[in-house]
């Protein structure tokens, strides 16, 4: 019985060793499995990646008029622009004039310009360069125009108008100048779904002496882009970031040939993308 027990005790010692030198080894024993908590397993399950998220996101209005906009100067097929505005747009040496001359790099321009004395346009219009696509610009701009200008001379609004481009603040009365301009982009249905895009301008800052309403309408405008989510082209920025701003007027508030082209080039600009 002696024996017996020795042998036992030899034996569980043997094991003993054994076991401690695979632990010393580093061993085969299998790792420990790491446990998943249920509310892991479930969150993993059913959050959207990355790219669902972002495709999930809807768009911002702004930028999708924008882009609408970019797209009807830059397609392939012709396209029809309407421009309404004042006496910062009216006349051949100015900022719609040029950026037609460039758009011509590309497509045959045709400009058609509003004749204040005959209130329709003039019979000939202004043609820039050439390609397999049609650019017809009608620029219904007047000197001292408001947004009060399309709604009372007929014709005046382009109805085939792929986009519309509102130019106005320098002149008007502010009160005025805000609910005309309500009453003009109800008019061109802007912001609704289906519409035509319609952009606006923040025009360029005049001089302190200006007796208009310059910064008070450039203030409307950009108000009523906010409220129905439509973009706008910083003129006013493009001429502060030039500098010497004031250099580029040709008086109080009408910008001269540097000006106009800095504007026409701030347009360019936001047109490319």
């Amino acid at each position: 019985m002696v024996i017996v027990a020795l042998l036992v005790v030899l034996f569980t010692q043997q094991q003993d060793y054994r076991t401690d030198a695979e632990a010393a080894r580093g061993g085969n024993a299998p790792a420990p499995v790491q446990e998943t908590s249920p509310s892991a397993e479930s969150t993993a399950s059913s959050s959207p990646s990355a790219t669902e998220a972002s495709e999930e996101a809807p768009e911002d209005p702004v930028d999708a008029v924008t882009t609408a906009a970019q797209a009807v100067v830059n397609r392939d097929d012709d396209s029809v622009i309407n421009v309404l505005g004042d006496s910062t747009s009216n006349t051949s040496s100015e900022w719609v004039y040029r950026w037609a001359e460039e758009l011509g790099g590309d497509a045959a321009v045709t400009v058609h310009t509003w004749n204040p004395d005959a209130g329709t346009w003039y019979l000939e219009p202004r043609t820039y360069g050439g390609g397999d696509r049609d650019i017809t610009i009608w620029n219904g701009s007047a000197a001292e125009g408001t947004p009060g200008f399309p709604l009372e001379l007929d014709g005046m609004i382009e109805p085939e108008a792929d986009l519309t481009i509102l130019n106005y603040g320098h002149w008007g009365d502010p009160e005025f100048v805000a609910s005309s301009l309500e009453d003009l982009l109800n008019t061109l249905d802007a912001g609704a779904e289906g519409a035509a895009p319609v952009v606006l301008t923040a025009q360029n800052p005049a001089q302190p002496t200006w007796v208009g309403y310059a910064d008070t309408n450039r203030d409307a405008m950009r108000a009523a882009a906010e409220e129905r989510e439509l973009p706008v082209i910083n003129i006013e920025g493009a001429f502060e970031d030039y500098g010497d701003w004031e250099s580029l007027l040709a008086d109080e508030v009408n910008p001269n040939e540097d000006g106009h082209q800095v504007w026409a080039e701030a347009v360019s600009g936001y047109f490319a993308g």
